[in-house]
């Protein structure tokens, strides 16, 4: 039955959460499951994190703004390593080292893309001495132990524990953006092997031109190879009768204009010429073969991208670890002694004079080389990887929690009502037993060694009512300090959770239903306007 005449049919409503189609959208990657590896910005919380979900204790990450001795005295504890991010280009893949890796280094090659982040922190974290690494990465350093820095590289490419962390903090358009620099990587490839099969090819046309092939010894006495007769055939009857009247003229002035001139002759008619076309020739299209000593400053910067590498003290040398040089790069010695290593001869040390103990001296140089080869934009920055002050403080305030039960218990046992005296109160933030918002189990605290200088007091003021009881009270009083301690690294923790949770959570899927929403009330064309 056909349609009534003047009927509209009604327009199909577009949600927020459809494609201007109608269609439902595209499913984004699962980052969860996703092969590949994104970039990682250069954000000290994002490493904590990761630092922290790969099980790894004692160490921390910390943003420097300055090489100068104010700034790296004002560190706290011992500086383990660098991590230097820079614009990597492809002249400092030509001062790679060819050296070795020895065995007392852990270093991989950068095998996939994108991961020079997890690169770096897997080879600081694997080369500190008495590190605590959770047992999925110690697991991982006892496997990969025997590996050269190769195979490390695709053990790490296939180590999905520390993949799924890497891309955590990756968003849709990362994982997009990712996909469509490896299609493009592909296709570059894809042309190069063209462009290099049509160079070989006008190779061969070219030499066959300047030397053609010479005639075949077996036609010269009009015999073929095949034992045929190379000589012309004659034209039959019927053909030479056709050629006459194609070609005859009685008169000796009629030409054909499919015969072919002599040598020297030339139409003088243009009519009689043969018809050339008028038309522009079409300029020649350029193959994908180009000079390869030219190079495109504009797309070389577009390529150029940004890279991740370490630098840190093993045994007393400083390596320089990046993930794309074969091997690690030793910069040399320093002495751990503090004293400058002069020889016999007066050359002072591996760097001939430098001062040795302070393993940065050495990389302070190179740091600040590099810096200085950014002329414009930030193009840099520089990390730190650092002594993380919450273990520690937590086990000096489960110490002191120690002290101070270990000293109650010996003054209950000298007078039952102590603690209504003056100097046995307590105060309600003091610990004593746990501390769950302090991160602390009474378990901790039981297992927690008493400072030996707390031992001996304990041991002398054992009868003595007045010394113990003074002494609680500086146990109590060492106590504060170490609680603000912790509170203090607690709230630097929390503060990177925070920056990771809005990170990892994707907003397009908001925007993109909120624009959708928009559009449908026919809001977003008036917003449009009024911008």
């Amino acid at each position: 039955m056909p349609p009534k005449k003047g009927t509209k049919r009604k327009a199909k409503g577009v949600s927020g959460n459809h494609t201007a189609n109608g269609d439902a959208p595209l499913a984004p990657p699962d980052r969860s499951t996703w092969p590949g590896w994104v970039e990682m910005e250069s954000e000290p919380a994002f490493f904590n994190v990761m630092l922290r979900e790969m099980g790894v204790q004692g160490i921390k990450v910390q943003e420097i703004y300055e090489l100068d001795e104010n700034m790296l005295a004002f560190l706290s504890g011992p500086v383990h390593a660098f991590i230097f991010l820079f614009r990597y280009r492809d002249a400092d893949a030509q001062s790679q080292s060819n050296g070795s890796c020895p065995k007392h280094v852990w270093f991989a090659n950068q095998t996939p893309d994108y991961a020079c982040a997890s690169f770096a922190l897997l080879n600081i974290v694997n080369n500190i001495p008495g590190l605590r690494l959770g047992k999925e990465l110690q697991d991982f350093k006892d496997f990969t132990q025997d590996m050269n820095p190769l195979s490390r590289g695709d053990a790490v490419d296939d180590f999905a524990f520390v993949k799924r962390i890497h891309n955590s903090f990756a968003r849709e358009t990362d994982l997009l953006y990712a996909d469509m620099q490896l299609w493009s990587k592909a296709d570059k490839h894809k042309r190069q092997l063209a462009a290099a099969k049509a160079k070989e090819t006008r190779a061969a046309k070219k030499a066959f031109k300047i030397s053609p092939p010479s005639e075949d010894p077996g036609r010269a006495n009009g015999v073929k190879p095949n034992g045929n007769s190379a000589r012309t055939p004659k034209p039959t009857a019927k053909k030479a009768a056709k050629s006459n009247l194609k070609g005859e003229d009685p008169d000796g002035d009629f030409q054909s204009s499919t015969t072919p001139l002599k040598n020297g002759e030339e139409h003088n008619d243009e009519e009689t010429a043969p018809r050339r076309s008028k038309r522009e020739p079409k300029p020649r299209k350029h193959t994908y073969a180009v000079d390869e000593n030219a190079t495109d400053e504009a797309t070389a910067t577009e390529e150029e991208g940004f890279h991740f590498i370490a630098y840190m003290p093993i045994q007393g040398h400083v390596w320089k670890l990046d993930g794309l040089d074969r091997h690690p790069q030793d910069l040399g010695s320093f002495g751990e002694s503090g004293k400058d290593d002069v020889h016999d001869d007066g050359r002072g040390g591996a760097e001939g004079g430098r001062r040795r103990g302070d393993w940065k001296q050495l990389v302070i140089p190179e740091l600040t080389a590099r810096m200085a080869q950014c002329e414009t934009g930030i193009q840099f920055n520089l990390m730190a990887v650092l002594h993380d002050p919450l273990q520690s403080e937590r086990e000096a305030l489960a110490q002191n929690a120690n002290s101070l039960q270990r000293i109650e218990t010996a003054l209950d046992g000298l007078a039952e009502g102590w603690r209504e005296l003056e100097g046995g109160e307590t105060l309600g933030d003091t610990v004593t037993t746990s501390a769950a918002e302090l991160g602390i189990s009474g378990f901790e605290i039981e297992q927690a060694q008493i400072p030996g200088d707390v031992q001996t007091k304990l041991d002398e003021y054992a009868e003595d009512f007045l010394k113990l009881l003074a002494l609680r009270g500086e146990i109590v009083a060492q106590q504060r300090p170490l609680r603000l301690a912790v509170r203090d690294a607690m709230t630097a923790v929390r503060g990177d959770d925070e920056k990771a949770r809005h990170r990892r959570h994707d907003y397009t899927s908001f925007l993109r239903g909120w624009l959708g929403a928009l559009a449908e009330g026919g809001v977003l064309a008036d917003l449009f306007a009024a911008a």
